[in-house]
């Protein structure tokens, strides 16, 4: 009994010995694993490094034009930040700092370092916008890049006299005609250009309203009339009201953006009257009274009729004034700025059909805004056309 008990332990304990060493034998499997799994990530890591070398030799350190522009920027705002006693106090004011004297106060490297091999200069102005700065950069490396004002890019497409274009009219450059390219994509809104003022700037029309952008000229009782059909001075209209709560984004949406606002400037607004038959286009009877300092406004009937390319479009109801026009909308009816200086309760729309009007200020009809962009709006892209409208940096 004893000697059977004895070979069966023996047995048992061959029996066990295999099963011992197969983790031992998985353990190598696993380092071995690992290692290759390393070398692998080893191998990843010199490939990245040999790239980022070899892309370095070529890059030479060079930053885009773009980048320096930022630079440029950044570097002036961090610069007025500890001068800030020398940044404009009075509205529209502008100053300049040079990139070199950025560089050598220690807020950028010199331009020649950021683009090896070629003669850049630089600066920034700043223009004080309401209660806002703003920090334009410009940049001027000869031939291989200039930074560029939209108003550059528009004179570029050079003045016409005929067809479609841009025409040198009453001392400024206006858009006439049909197919023209000035469309300019804001960041909320789609405008177009109706004209560069003497100064440069640029005034903006909304191009299409939204659904729900639609207003009284004014509501208010009217004692000549009897009735509620308000009145044709706009200092006093709802329309003003409703555009200041649309410029301050208080309606259910959004037209401009801040950074748009930070690109605008305040401008005159021409609410001069004129009668149905008045046949001057050249804004002075709008401008014989001005509203100062707008920010948002209305188009006058001048600069619709004239954005009609239409011989035959002279007296302000003139119906050819819907032919070769880039401003008609077809089956919209908007508000213009001027009222009809023949009473005090009418102003003029633009009908479905692209001509001008006389309607009771009670009237609801769409909404069209105006905007003026200051002269020194860059343009990062774009050729106005309506594929390819122009982009601001």
């Amino acid at each position: 009994m004893n000697e059977n008990k004895g070979k069966e332990v023996i047995s048992n304990t061959n029996n066990i010995q295999p099963q011992t060493s197969k983790p031992v034998k998985d353990n190598k499997d696993m380092k071995k694993k690992l290692m290759r799994i390393m070398l692998i990530v080893v191998g990843v890591l010199v490939l990245l490094l040999v790239i980022i070398l070899v892309m370095s030799l070529f890059s030479n350190g060079n930053k885009t034009y773009e980048e320096i522009e930022q630079d440029l920027k950044n570097a002036a705002i961090e610069y007025y930040d500890v001068q800030s006693g020398l940044l404009p106090q009075e509205e529209g004011e502008t100053i300049t700092v040079r990139a070199s004297a950025l560089a050598d106060a220690g807020y950028m490297k010199p331009l020649s370092e950021l683009r090896e091999g070629e003669s850049c200069s630089g600066r920034v102005e700043v223009t004080k916008v309401g209660d806002e700065m703003v920090y334009t950069p410009y940049l001027d490396c000869g031939d291989n890049y200039t930074t560029k004002e939209l108003y550059k890019a528009v004179l570029e497409q050079g003045i016409v006299t005929s067809g479609n274009g841009l025409y040198d009219l009453n001392g400024e450059k206006v858009y006439r005609g049909d197919n023209v390219n000035n469309y300019v994509q804001l960041d909320n809104s789609l405008f177009r250009i109706v004209k560069v003022t003497s100064d440069n700037k640029l005034l903006l029309i909304l191009n299409e309203m939204k659904s729900t952008s639609s207003s009284y000229y004014d509501d208010r009782y009217n004692q000549d009339r009897r009735f509620n059909s308000g009145f044709n001075d706009y200092r006093v209209s709802r329309i003003y009201e409703y555009l200041d709560n649309l410029y301050n984004n208080k309606l259910d949406y959004s037209l401009l953006s801040n950074n748009d606002k930070a690109k605008l400037t305040p401008f005159n607004l021409c609410i001069g009257k004129r009668t149905p038959t008045d046949t001057t286009n050249n804004n002075s009877l709008e401008c014989s009274d001005i509203l100062e300092n707008q920010m948002i406004g209305l188009l006058t009937a001048s600069d619709y009729m004239n954005a009609s390319l239409d011989v035959n479009c002279r007296a302000t109801t003139d119906r050819s004034c819907q032919n070769y026009n880039y401003l008609k909308l077809s089956g919209v009816e908007w508000w213009l700025v001027t009222g009809n200086s023949l009473n005090n309760y009418e102003a003029y729309i633009v009908k479905s059909g692209g001509y001008l009007d006389e309607n009771t200020a009670s009237g609801y009809k769409k909404i069209r805004p105006t905007v003026m962009l200051n002269n020194n709006v860059m343009i990062k892209s774009g050729s106005g056309s309506a594929s390819n409208p122009f982009i601001l940096k």
